[in-house]
């Protein structure tokens, strides 16, 4: 059976079993201790890796809007949204308020302006 995400069958790093470890990444091997700095940045590019979740900031804006207004705007099922709206929360790209049942979500521009930051900051080591 190939797995979709990586088309081959295999994890990012070659791994046969490319189901997800605990620190979040396909691979084996223990790159905390080796990555430690690069660890959070790669989080966020890996929350920002799906074009729904791009799609999702994108209706967000500087707006707030409850899940509703997301899924009318997106060709996804609502289940689907919520599920990618996990991973902006998740990964602090964006916040939450709860006003009786629904959520309204909002852009984290702090969040965004660290990862902008982060990002910039990293392809200028090279």
């Amino acid at each position: 059976m190939v797995d979709e995400t990586h088309g081959s069958g295999q994890g990012c790093c070659g791994d046969a079993r490319p189901e997800e470890k605990a620190d979040g990444f396909c691979c084996g091997a223990d790159i905390t201790s080796e990555m430690g700095p690069h660890i959070e940045l790669a989080r966020a590019f890996k929350a920002l890796a799906h074009p729904a979740r791009l799609m999702i900031l994108s209706k967000l804006g500087s707006h707030q809007h409850c899940c509703g207004d997301i899924c009318s705007s997106l060709p996804l099922a609502q289940s689907t949204v919520s599920q990618h709206l996990k991973v902006l929360r998740e990964c602090g790209f964006i916040e939450w308020e709860t006003a009786g049942q629904q959520s309204h979500y909002r852009v984290n521009s702090d969040k965004v302006s660290w990862f902008l930051s982060q990002s910039a900051a990293f392809f200028a080591e090279g």
